[in-house]
């Protein structure tokens, strides 16, 4: 009961208090749509996964954001770290989520229901989690990092 009231609330959350344009704004700590998009465009995650995916760039950004913030919940210290080190904005991807909803996703289930808000197909994560770690892996990411990330995704 409990894991279906965070979820609801998790998915009411993020359709109705921050449809995506509102919701990529505020995580990427913008207050227009220009430089949301001006920032989704420059960060190169986010163009492997554009490239990579038939998604939006709005869409990998909140889709990888998603994952982040679930990330950032399970790994140690340490491997957040070196995570923060290599993904530009993530600070911005992960703790600028509206009303503080980073904290609430934690499992998997909360990153579909993101990427459903999102108008993503959960079904997408399976994709989204190979191009995340190729980035990763493109530079210089441990093998800590990449399997801790790896066993958070499956």
């Amino acid at each position: 009961m409990k894991k279906t009231l965070i979820l609801s609330t998790l998915a009411l959350s993020l359709t109705a208090a921050a449809p995506a344009n509102a919701f990529l704004s505020n995580l990427f700590g913008g207050s227009d749509d220009v430089k949301t998009e001006e920032t989704t465009a420059s960060n190169p995650l986010v163009g492997m996964l554009t490239e990579n995916l038939d998604i939006s760039a709005d869409q990998a950004a909140g889709g990888a954001g998603a994952l982040l913030a679930m990330a950032g919940n399970g790994l140690s210290d340490s491997e957040s770290s070196e995570l923060n080190s290599m993904i530009p904005g993530l600070e911005s991807l992960t703790g600028a989520i509206p009303g503080g909803l980073s904290s609430m996703i934690s499992n998997m289930d909360s990153v579909k229901a993101a990427f459903s808000a999102l108008g993503l197909d959960p079904a997408l994560i399976s994709q989204f989690t190979p191009v995340i770690t190729e980035y990763l892996s493109s530079q210089n990411a441990s093998s800590g990092l990449l399997d801790s990330l790896t066993s958070l995704w499956k």
